[in-house]
């Protein structure tokens, strides 16, 4: 056993001999477990930041709203499967609030975090219309979107943010959807990884887009108001957290209460459906799921036979987070900024030692300092570099698994270097970069 760093080569590749994995081909799971694995073989502590989990509290409001939801028994009854309306009334008011969105209640369906929400729409996205079986994603993107798209049946491709913005990412989106194929585009605005976001011209455009070419709109707001660059914090002002839902008709926006809210465990969500998608009929959607209006095909047709609700005490929680920050009682955007102060601090050390910031932009303006940062090193491909840091007790994914071009970077999470973390990895890429000068 040896605690010191970088750790022997034959030790590592003893463990993916043990394991079977494919070092070209790693998961984000099956990196976690490598991590694990070395630790305990080598007597080291990671820096971990492979995984977007988050790591502050949950808020005392949710804890005691879910607390009296069981005290009064209400984990013994199935949930509403369209949700409860004390939910689907804070989830309108939330996004009045925040998004200045106008939707009823009815337009708000709880779903098992936003990943069973992007599931059911991208089901409903590639049956909607004949011939239309492929999922555009604006990339880079969160992996698991593309493996459900697999899932389903469905085909994927993708287009490069970060090489096509503005009038380029128009020109991008016209000529790959000129072939006809394209029944839902997907993205996650800030990005999962890049932190770029999305404008409100390019929203406009996007959702004329879909409008025109009978293509659904699929918009996860995993890391709400989390642009710390602007102040999205006081409900009902200027301002509001940029949405499609203020441009078209045809989109679904997806609201997690994991970063955001910091209630990842119950795995709670709300998915926007459009007021005028809602009442929509499509004969694909009767022949794919036995529903033809669009609002019974997501809830019947996908919530009700996948999971039949989100938990129901769950539900009760977030309801009363939603609730407190439209009134303004709870700040829910300041407790999530400590992820930004966090990532500013891990970035210039990063940078200390020689590594390149791979996305570094925001159209014109420098990115934002958010939940990722995305780096590179000089000579080193993603693989490479990800394999050579894993030596160092640092644990990342590649890039290249998120859907990005940008074959020499890797994916940084920050939401697990804490204080005590920050000396820690400094040391280790010291270390990297004076064993590659």
């Amino acid at each position: 056993m040896t605690k010191s760093v970088p750790i022997p080569k034959g030790t590592l590749s003893k463990i993916f001999d043990e394991t079977g994995y494919d070092s070209n081909n790693l998961s984000i799971r099956e990196t976690n477990r490598l991590a694990s694995l070395i630790s305990k073989e080598c007597g080291i502590e990671f820096v971990r930041m492979e995984m977007g989990i988050p790591n502050i509290p949950t808020p005392d409001i949710a804890k005691e709203a879910e607390k009296k939801a069981i005290d009064d028994g209400l984990q013994g009854t199935y949930p509403p499967f369209d949700g409860i309306p004390q939910l689907k009334k804070t989830g309108s008011d939330f996004v009045k609030a925040f998004l200045d969105l106008d939707v009823k209640p009815e337009h708000v369906i709880p779903t098992c975090g936003s990943l069973q929400g992007g599931y059911i729409s991208q089901a409903l996205a590639g049956n909607m219309h004949p011939g239309k079986k492929t999922i555009l994603y604006l990339d880079p993107t969160f992996p698991v979107t593309r493996y459900q798209a697999r899932f389903l049946g469905l085909e994927s491709d993708g287009i490069e943010l970060y090489d096509n913005r503005g009038p380029e990412l128009v020109k991008a989106i016209e000529k790959r959807i000129s072939k006809g194929d394209i029944g839902g585009i997907l993205w996650s605005s800030p990005n999962n990884p890049s932190w770029s976001c999305l404008t409100k011209e390019e929203l406009k455009e996007i959702a004329r887009i879909c409008d025109e070419n009978q293509i659904l709109a699929i918009e996860d707001l995993a890391y709400l108001g989390m642009d710390f660059r602007k102040d999205y914090s006081v409900p009902y002002s200027e301002p509001y957290i940029p949405s499609i839902g203020k441009f078209g008709t045809n989109w679904i926006t997806l609201i997690s209460a994991s970063k955001a809210f910091s209630f990842p465990g119950p795995r709670c969500a709300i998915a926007i459906i459009s007021p005028q998608l809602n009442e929509q009929e499509f004969e694909g959607l009767k022949t794919f799921c036995g529903r033809s209006r669009f609002s019974h095909a997501f809830s019947l047709g996908g919530l009700y036979v996948t999971t039949s609700g989100a938990s129901h005490t769950a539900q009760y929680a977030l309801s009363k987070m939603l609730e407190s920050a439209a009134k303004g009682d709870f700040n829910f955007i300041d407790t999530t900024r400590i992820y930004g102060e966090r990532a500013s601090h891990v970035r210039k050390i990063f940078l200390k030692y020689g590594f390149e910031q791979v996305y570094d932009k925001d159209m014109d303006e420098p990115v934002g300092d958010g939940f990722y940062l995305t780096m590179s090193y000089p000579n080193y491909d993603g693989d490479h570099l990800m394999l050579e840091l894993l030596k160092y007790g640092i644990s990342t994914i590649t890039l290249k698994s998120t859907g990005s071009n940008r074959h020499e970077g890797l994916r940084i999470c920050i939401s697990f270097v804490d204080s005590k973390d920050i000396p820690v990895l400094e040391g280790r890429l010291q270390k990297f970069m004076e064993n590659n000068n």
